[in-house]
Formats: C-alpha cells, structure tokens, sequence
C-alpha cells in the first residue's frame, strides 16, 4: 500500500466540510488502505480523509487497548475502526478535559473539552450501516476526527495550546501524534 502525505493548515481543504461518500467501490478502499497504511506509519490513533487531501466523510480510530498505553504502537493500538459519513447521535452531559495532538499540526499539544462517551452511526467501509458507542480515549479520537471532517482543528477550542517540549514527549509519547 502507499503512505499518503499528512496536509497541513496551510492547505485550504483542511479547513473545508468533507463531501458525503457515496461510492463504496475499489477507489475508496485503496483509500481507506492507504489512509491505515499512513496513520501506522505516523503512529496516529485516527485520520480523516481531509487530513490526505481527500474531501470525503471518511474517518478512521484506534484506541489503545488500555487507558495507560500511551504510545499507540501496531502492536498494541487495538481495534481499527473505519467509518464513512459519521454523524454522533449521541452524547454524554459529562465533558472530559484531555490533551490532544494531530497529525497535520505537528510539534503542537493542546487541552480540549470532549464529551467522555458519544455513539456514532455512519457506514462500515462495505457501505452497510453501523453504530458504535465509544467512551474514553476512542470517543476523543472520534470526535477529533468528525471535528476533520467539518474543517475544525482542535486548536479552534482548544483552552490552550503549546509547542511540544522534550518533557512532552516524554511523558505523552505518541499521544503527541494522537489524532
């Protein structure tokens, strides 16, 4: 498979709503191949098609097995999850604060508000439709990603942002490239 380039801000189409996938066919799943292929490479936990320089409602999480791995290693990042034209049906009242990072802005952390448990429906990468509750650490990722999906970054509600330190790093290991 092939590792696609990650865009950055500076790529108006980051910033744009994604389009609705409506074929199903061999080019979207080259894509969703290509798109794992690249967020293992930059050991991320998610990747939207925008973030490919692909305007399509498509998205994809992993979450640690355990809230304590910090570092999403392919080993140990747990279950992909690829969904097409996600919409969260429900949400939690209880808000979490957590630190975020992002494949199209790296070097940069930031704290963020989510809710602690969404459900999402949308369509698995066959076309047929699912539901998903997700808690923790997966309903971040989702929401980081479905955020991709409507030209939001993190950085837009954020209640602060920094640079990542070598303490960061340390402390966040992958967590820095998180989504």
């Amino acid at each position: 498979m092939t590792v696609l380039q990650v865009i950055q801000p500076d790529n108006p189409l980051l910033r744009r709503p994604a389009a609705r996938v409506e074929d199903f066919g061999r080019q979207l799943q080259v894509l969703i191949d290509d798109m794992r292929d690249t967020m293992v490479q930059a050991q991320g936990m998610g990747l939207a098609g925008p973030q490919v320089a692909r305007s399509l409602r498509i998205i994809m999480a992993r979450a640690p097995e355990s809230e304590d791995s910090k570092a999403p290693s392919a080993e140990a990042a747990g279950k992909l999850y690829v969904v097409a034209n996600p919409q969260i049906i429900r949400r939690s009242e209880q808000m979490v604060s957590g630190v975020e990072g992002c494949l199209s802005l790296p070097g940069l952390l930031g704290n963020v508000e989510r809710h602690e448990s969404i459900e999402i429906a949308g369509q698995d990468r066959e076309g047929q439709p699912m539901r998903l509750p997700a808690s923790g650490q997966l309903a971040r990722v989702f929401q980081h990603e479905i955020d991709h999906l409507n030209g939001i970054l993190y950085i837009d509600i954020a209640t602060s942002v920094w640079r990542l330190t070598e303490e960061d790093e340390a402390a966040f290991a992958g967590a820095a490239k998180s989504q």
